[in-house]
């Protein structure tokens, strides 16, 4: 088996995590408890704590965590979100033309956890190996 990223993060409502991260991103949930669910998104193993009291009211923006991705799944996701209420930083394109130009934007989950969502057009250029 090869390693898979956990990370785990409180959340407001359950049911309400469960259906973004499934709906929104496309995770496939796994194991679901009356406290917890697994959600496999973007290849890591993200599990949503059903724990209220826990969800800071703002979340600073240097606690985020997000993925990497191909740079035309990345366009859908821009489209996806474009205008979303859901928005925190609108999809925008740097160092356009440039070998390392990239594409990112950042949303929030319903409970206010940050999730930055970026693609690089040339991703060797700037990952090197692990754009393999």
């Amino acid at each position: 088996m090869r390693p898979i990223f956990h990370l785990s993060i409180p959340v407001r409502d359950l049911d309400e995590a469960i259906d973004f991260y499934g709906r929104q991103l496309g995770a496939e949930i796994g194991r679901k408890t009356t406290d917890f669910a697994d959600a496999l998104v973007f290849g890591a193993q993200v599990t949503l704590q059903h724990d209220p009291g826990s969800v800071p009211s703002s979340m600073p923006r240097t606690r985020h965590f997000g993925a990497t991705i191909g740079w035309d799944e990345w366009a859908v996701f821009a489209a996806r979100f474009a205008g979303s209420s859901l928005i925190v930083e609108p999809p925008t394109i740097s160092y356009e033309g440039e070998p390392i130009e990239q594409g990112k934007l950042m949303i929030f989950d319903p409970s206010g956890n940050l999730i930055e969502i970026k693609a690089y057009r040339e991703p060797e250029k700037v990952l090197g190996s692990l754009a393999d």
